[in-house]
């Protein structure tokens, strides 16, 4: 195919062309003049983006140097309360201090609050005793290993424990006619009674005071009658005191109603003994005197094998704690223990000890000789049932008079090695130029149905041997302060009920010997007090340290009794005689 143009048409194109063609050229000059600036401004970009960046970053720091001042502002005033509140505990005299502010530079030097409470509590002047709170300290309460509930601050400074006990006691008697002939009013009965019931409080405060307060409602525990002393109150004080440990020198002084430790028995909790009663010879001499009002000093030396108790107290007052006379009727007691030996681990150690006290006897307060001085030997069964009142005294010497006291001792011997243990004691008392039925006159003659007998001298013993059958069971010491310490069975008593344990608790038995002597011949009349001899066989479970079940079978021969104007037919009890009985009681004891 064949384009034919006409002349003037190809001019006009060709004009067309060159100008189409010159267009482009300019625009690629044009193009190749404004890349170069195109890509000069990317570098102007990104400096601007970080720049915006970094402004966002300073923003956010600007936000956090401001809540740090927030928080030190804060600081500021938690710290100037504590000042406060440190101001008004030490209460100094400080002048006032001109107000001022800080700027953000001093703000961020200040301190932590933490250093500076720490601060202040190293320097802050300790007013209130030797490591005494300056703030108030929490209260943890746990049940412990013994059974009790104890309260204990942060720093032990304050310890507190709340609790009690009750002991249930059941008794029968297998007893001849002519037996209960010689006993006074209806003779053995059988029966139960509550032997102990306390409530007890005792703990430390301020790390060097102490106090104990123990109560019983019982009525069971005083065995005198028709003496010296009024009807037992309702309510029994037994330990009440305040102390304080640790003194140099002279270790630990108590003030209150206080026992007094004249043997290892006394010294012992009634709640720890191993028998039902302490041994007869304990009734006779040591019962009256079990608590007395007064003051006591004791202490321990050469790592605690040495034990010394001095006290000085007023007489008769072992229930009620009041007595008054016109005369000081006062009490001073000594006991000193020593350890040979004393080991934790195996619970092998050995005791001796010995007490003395020289005392002045308190005056008569019921009987027809009103205010001199009267004195007693009564002894009880080892099994006792129903209230004191109701128990009656085998031996009962009945009033006598001296105006020279008394004196009596005591030795101990305690052993154990592992789950046996033995326990050895005497006692005896002295009472000279004794009187029944009043005192010589001032000229000394005698009033009407006044006799002379003599010099009196009580005495007795007791020897005890006992053994656990469980396995790394024992009866321990306290070594600080000798006698018996509480049985905490290895393995509670349990029938294994979800997912605790099966448990036999722990199991002894035990035998003991009695025998003691309170008996003098009065002139024209008959004998007064006698004698007894007492086998005891016992069986213990201790379920766990609240509680136990003890059941003791006795065996008691001798010659005892009193006049007895109720005996059947009249006249067939002219006073103390041989007899024989048999006993079975049996103890439910719990303790919180």
């Amino acid at each position: 195919m064949v384009f034919k143009f006409s002349e003037r048409s190809g001019t006009k194109y060709t004009f067309h062309l060159v100008k189409s063609v010159a267009l482009l050229f300019v625009m690629l000059g044009v193009l190749i003049l404004v890349s170069p600036s195109l890509h000069a401004q990317d570098p102007a970009e990104e400096l601007k983006l970080f720049i915006k960046a970094q402004q966002a970053k300073m923003e956010e720091q600007s936000k956090v140097l401001e809540q740090q001042k927030i928080l030190i502002l804060e600081q500021s005033k938690l710290l100037k309360q504590q000042t406060e509140t440190q101001n008004q505990l030490t209460k100094p005299e400080i002048p006032s201090t001109p107000k001022f502010s800080l700027e953000p530079e001093e703000l961020q030097k200040l301190p932590s609050l933490e250093e500076l409470t720490s601060t202040a509590k190293e320097i802050s002047p300790n007013r209130r005793g030797p490591n005494w709170p300056v703030k108030d300290n929490g209260m943890m309460a746990t049940w412990g290993k013994d059974g009790r509930l104890t309260f204990e601050s942060e720093d032990k400074a304050f310890k507190a424990r709340i609790g009690g006990l009750f002991q249930m006691d059941f008794g029968f008697y297998s007893v001849d006619p002519y037996a209960q002939n010689l006993l006074p009013d209806a003779g053995l009965q059988q029966g139960s009674d509550f032997r102990r019931a306390r409530l007890r409080s005792d703990g430390n405060f301020c790390t060097y005071m102490e106090w104990v307060f123990e109560m019983d409602f019982s009525r069971a525990s005083d065995d005198r009658k028709d003496i010296i002393s009024a009807p037992d109150p309702n309510v029994i004080f037994n330990n009440v005191f305040v102390g304080m440990h640790n003194i140099p020198l002279l270790g630990t002084i108590r003030v209150g109603h206080i026992k007094e430790e004249l043997s290892f028995y006394s010294a012992s909790s009634g709640r720890n003994i191993p028998f039902m009663e302490r041994p007869g010879v304990w009734d006779a001499i040591e019962d009256p005197y079990l608590f007395s009002n007064g003051i006591t000093i004791s202490n321990t030396y050469l790592e605690d094998h040495v034990y010394s108790w001095l006290g000085l107290f007023q007489t008769n007052t072992r229930t009620g704690a009041f007595a008054a006379s016109n005369t000081a009727e006062l009490a001073f007691d000594a006991r000193l223990c020593v350890m040979p030996f004393y080991d934790e681990e195996s619970n092998h150690w050995l005791n001796l000890g010995s007490t003395g006290s020289v005392r002045a006897n308190p005056a008569d307060l019921l009987g027809d000789n009103k205010g001199l001085p009267v004195a007693t030997s009564n002894v009880a069964p080892l099994v006792r049932a129903g209230s004191s009142f109701q128990v009656p005294n085998l031996i009962n010497t009945r009033a006598f008079f001296t105006r020279d006291g008394t004196e009596l001792y005591t030795l101990c011997l305690n052993y154990a090695n592992g789950p046996f243990s033995l326990g050895a004691q005497y006692d005896g008392q002295f009472f000279d130029n004794a009187y029944v039925g009043g005192l010589p006159n001032s000229n000394g003659t005698l009033p009407a149905n006044v006799k002379p007998i003599g010099n009196l001298y009580f005495d007795g013993y007791s020897i005890e041997m006992l053994c656990f059958l469980t396995n790394g069971d024992h009866r321990g010491i306290n070594k600080m302060d000798p006698m018996y310490s509480q049985v905490i069975p290895v393995k509670n008593f349990s029938f294994g009920h979800g997912k605790g344990e099966q448990g036999s608790g722990a199991w002894e038995i035990g035998t003991k010997f009695d025998f003691i002597k309170s008996q003098f011949d009065v002139p024209d009349a008959n004998p007064r007090g006698g004698y007894l001899s007492s086998i005891t066989l016992g069986l213990n479970w201790y379920l766990n340290p609240n509680a136990f079940i003890m059941t003791n079978y006795v065996y008691t021969t001798g010659f005892f009794g009193q006049d007895n104007t109720k005996a059947t037919p009249p006249g067939t009890s002219t006073g103390p005689d041989n007899a024989a009985f048999h006993s079975f009681g049996s103890r439910f004891q719990f303790t919180f």
